[in-house]
């Protein structure tokens, strides 16, 4: 599974939104892509799953980096 790492907005300067770095004390957990093909829209979310940032029909450059999917085992304790 890929996840977006970091999203350049590019513009004058850009902007660089990226996980694991801070924007006015929120500390960014998650960017995500919303809308459709039509709308063009990025959020980007902190610990509390609220939205720092909403970034719509901008011209960007997305990173993304492979997390590996592991499958949880159901364990059973006896005794």
């Amino acid at each position: 599974m890929q996840v977006i790492q970091k999203l350049t907005v590019i513009s004058v300067p850009n902007h660089v939104y990226e996980v694991g770095t801070e924007i006015n004390g929120r500390e960014v957990i998650e960017i995500k892509q919303v809308g459709d093909a039509d709308f063009s829209e990025f959020w980007v979310i902190d610990e509390n799953e609220k939205v720092i940032i909403s970034i719509e029909n901008c011209p960007v450059i997305v990173e993304w980096q492979e997390v590996a999917e592991h499958e949880q085992e159901e364990v059973l304790a006896i005794g």
